[in-house]
C-alpha cells in the first residue's frame, strides 16, 4: 500500500508540474501576445473587417430634348482576398503564376506587373480599377487547367465610369469627371457647378469577414443605403449646337484666331440654347489635352473691350432718356476723321499733325477707324450704319456722367450674369464719380470698359426683349431620385429701356443688317427681321499702357420678329484674316445664321 501510495503521488506532482509549466507558458505566450504581438494581432483583426462601398451611380446631363450628353456605366475595383487564394493553393487547387498568367492577360497588363501588386503585407489587394463588366464576369469564369476548379480569391467592388457620348459636343458646358478620383468630384462646366446635386450618396456596409472573404452572419454590421444623384435637363439644343461648334472650328481656321467664341440664347427667357468655344476638348480623354485653356469657358469667363458693339449700350440710354432721336443731326458739318477730347485744346491743335499741338497738356483724340473725313451732315441713324465714333462720342456727351453709368450697368457692366456654370468672370465698371471726359468719349464707342460675350449678349438681348434683361441659365430642370422635380423659372436681372425704346434700336439696327449683306449669296436673307451689330476692338497691352495693332472681331445680332426666336453673339480673338469685324466675325455670324434659322423657324416676311 505504501508503495502504491508513493507513485501515486508522484504522478499526482508530475501532473501539478506540467500544469504549472502549461500555465506559464500560456501566460508567457498571453504576454507575448498582448505586449510583443499587439500590433501585428490588430492589423489581422484589421484585415477581417472591411467596409464594402455599395456604390450608386451619378446624376445623367440631359440636353433640351432628354437626349443624354452625360452619364454613368457600371465600373468595378477589383481585388484579391489573400488568406482564400493561399488556402486554395495548400490545398493544390491552383498555383501562384497560373494565377498570375490567366488574371493578366484579362485585365490588358503582364504577369510580372500583376505580381508587383502582391508585394505587400495586406491581406486585401487590389489588382484592377474601374474594369468594365465583361471583364469583372470573364475573371470569375477563370479556372485551373490542372484542377479544373475555379479561382479562388478573386473579389469585386462595384464602382462606375463618367461616360459623355457625344464626345466634344458641349464639353466646356459640361466639364469632367476626374478618372482616378475616388470621391468623383467634377471639373469644370456643370460637373463642376452642380456636383453636389450630381454626385450619389454612396451606401457602405462595415462588417467581419471569414478566411475565405465571406462575411461573418453573426457580426455587427453597420449599413448605409445608396441613393443615385439627381438628373439635370439642360437648354442645351444638341442640333444647335453642333452647328455652333462647326462653325467655330471653321472660323477658327479660316481667320486664323487665337479661339472662336458662340454663343446663342433665347432672349425672352434667357435660356441658353447653345455656347461653345474653339479648341476644345473631349471630356472622355480629358488627360490627353495638351491645351490647358481648351477647358475653359471663354463666353463666360473672359472679360475684353468689345468695341463697336457697345454703341448699342450708348444709343439705347441716350433714346431711353430722350436725349437724341433716330433723326437727331450730332454733325451738321461732318468730321475730319478724327476729334481732339482733350481739355481747352488750343486752335492750332489737332490729331493729324502732333508735332504742331501748343496745349500744356497733351492732346487726346477720337479717330474713326480709317481716319477719313466726312464732309457731309450726319444724324443718329448715320453714326450707328457708319458705325462712327466721333458720332457716338457726340451721342454720349448728351447724357450726364451718371446717366451713362447707369445704363451701361443696367445692361449688365460690371456685373456677373449669375449663370448657373462655375468660373464666370467680370470686370468692374469705374464708378461715374470718377470718370473724365476721355472715359466718357472712349466708353461710347466700346473701349475704356471690359464685358465677357455671355454678359455683352446679355446686355444686347434685351433689346430684343423689350428691354427686360433675363438671367442666362443652362438647367431648366433638377429631377432627383424619388422623382421630385425642381423646375428653374426665368428671372429678370434688369430692366435695361423701355418697350419703345427697344422697338426702335430693333429697327435701327435691322437697316444696319441690310447694309452688312453685301455678297451676292447673303442677299437672299434679307427677307429676315434681323438686328445686328459689329464690335471691332483693339487689345490693350498687358505690360504697359496702349493698344497693340491686334483686335478682338465681335458680331451680335437677333430676330426682331414678334417670335423672338434667338439672339447670337460670334467673336473671334486675334484673327489674322481681315483688321476688321467685317471682314471674319460678319460673315462667320452670317454663315453660322444660314445653318440654324431653319431649325429655329426664324421667320421671314
Amino acid at each position: 500500500m505504501g508503495s502504491s501510495n508513493q507513485i501515486q503521488i508522484k504522478k499526482l506532482k508530475i501532473v501539478r508540474f506540467i500544469f504549472i509549466v502549461l500555465s506559464l507558458l500560456v501566460v508567457v505566450l498571453l504576454f507575448k501576445w498582448q505586449v510583443f504581438d499587439n500590433e501585428r494581432f490588430v492589423a489581422i483583426a484589421n484585415e477581417r473587417f472591411k467596409d464594402i462601398k455599395l456604390p450608386s451611380i451619378r446624376g445623367s446631363i440631359l440636353a433640351s430634348d432628354g437626349s443624354t450628353l452625360a452619364y454613368s456605366e457600371p465600373r468595378f475595383d477589383i481585388y484579391v482576398w489573400l488568406p482564400e487564394m493561399e488556402s486554395a493553393e495548400n490545398r493544390g487547387d491552383q498555383t501562384r503564376q497560373e494565377f498570375y498568367e490567366s488574371v493578366s492577360s484579362i485585365l490588358g497588363i503582364t504577369a510580372f506587373e500583376l505580381e508587383a501588386k502582391f508585394q505587400t503585407s495586406a491581406q486585401w489587394i487590389k489588382i484592377a480599377t474601374k474594369i468594365p463588366l465583361e471583364s469583372k464576369d470573364a475573371l470569375l469564369e477563370l479556372k485551373s487547367e490542372d484542377s479544373g476548379k475555379y479561382f479562388r480569391g478573386i473579389q469585386y467592388e462595384y464602382v462606375n465610369r463618367r461616360v459623355y457620348p457625344e464626345d466634344r459636343l458641349a464639353s466646356q458646358i459640361l466639364g469632367y469627371v476626374g478618372l482616378y478620383d475616388e470621391n468623383s468630384q467634377g471639373v469644370w462646366g456643370l460637373e463642376q457647378y452642380w456636383d453636389g446635386t450630381l454626385r450619389p450618396v454612396e451606401g457602405i456596409v462595415s462588417s467581419e469577414f471569414d478566411s475565405f472573404g465571406n462575411p461573418i452572419a453573426l457580426a455587427d454590421a453597420d449599413f448605409v443605403e445608396s441613393k443615385p444623384g439627381a438628373n439635370l435637363y439642360t437648354t442645351i439644343d444638341k442640333t444647335l449646337q453642333g452647328i455652333l461648334e462647326q462653325k467655330l472650328q471653321e472660323g477658327y481656321i479660316d481667320y486664323k484666331a487665337a479661339s472662336a467664341t458662340g454663343i446663342i440664347i433665347d432672349p425672352k427667357t434667357g435660356a441658353i440654347l447653345a455656347m461653345a468655344n474653339y479648341p476644345n476638348f473631349d471630356p472622355n480623354k480629358y488627360y490627353e489635352t495638351e491645351d490647358f485653356e481648351a477647358f475653359g469657358n471663354k463666353a463666360i469667363s473672359t472679360p475684353y473691350e468689345i468695341g463697336s458693339v457697345a454703341k448699342t449700350f450708348t444709343l439705347a440710354a441716350a433714346l431711353d432718356l430722350g436725349k437724341v432721336t433716330p433723326d437727331t443731326i450730332l454733325l451738321p458739318d461732318g468730321h475730319n476723321g478724327c476729334e481732339i477730347i482733350s481739355p481747352d485744346p488750343k486752335p492750332q491743335d489737332n490729331c493729324r499733325n502732333p508735332e504742331n499741338n501748343k496745349s500744356d497738356k497733351p492732346v487726346e483724340c477720337i479717330c474713326t477707324y480709317d481716319r477719313r473725313p466726312v464732309r457731309r451732315t450726319i444724324n443718329v441713324l448715320d453714326g450707328l450704319t457708319a458705325s462712327d465714333n466721333i458720332a457716338f462720342r457726340h451721342i454720349a456727351l448728351t447724357m450726364t456722367y451718371q446717366e451713362f453709368y447707369e445704363y451701361l450697368a443696367a445692361f449688365g457692366a460690371g456685373a456677373p450674369t449669375q449663370i448657373d456654370l462655375p468660373d464666370e468672370s467680370y470686370a468692374n465698371l469705374k464708378n461715374f464719380t470718377k470718370w473724365n471726359y476721355a472715359d466718357q468719349a472712349v466708353y461710347s464707342y466700346g473701349h475704356g470698359y471690359s464685358m465677357t460675350p455671355l454678359e455683352t449678349l446679355s446686355g444686347v438681348a434685351s433689346l430684343a426683349n423689350d428691354g427686360y434683361r433675363m438671367q442666362p441659365y443652362v438647367v431648366s430642370k433638377v429631377v432627383d431620385y424619388d422623382g421630385n422635380e425642381t423646375i428653374m423659372k426665368p428671372k429678370i436681372l434688369a430692366k435695361t429701356v423701355r418697350a419703345e425704346t427697344a422697338k426702335t434700336m430693333g429697327e435701327m439696327m435691322h437697316r444696319v443688317y441690310l447694309n452688312q449683306l453685301i455678297e451676292k449669296r447673303f442677299k437672299y436673307l434679307s427677307k429676315y427681321n434681323i438686328a445686328m451689330k459689329s464690335g471691332t476692338a483693339l487689345i490693350p497691352f498687358t505690360d504697359r499702357a496702349g493698344y497693340s495693332g491686334e483686335i478682338n472681331a465681335t458680331f451680335v445680332g437677333f430676330d426682331v420678329s414678334p417670335e423672338k426666336t434667338f439672339a447670337m453673339l460670334i467673336k473671334l480673338e486675334r484673327p489674322q484674316v481681315g483688321d476688321l469685324s467685317y471682314y471674319n466675325a460678319r460673315i462667320l455670324w452670317l454663315d453660322t445664321f444660314e445653318a440654324i434659322k431653319d431649325h429655329l423657324q426664324v421667320p421671314a416676311y
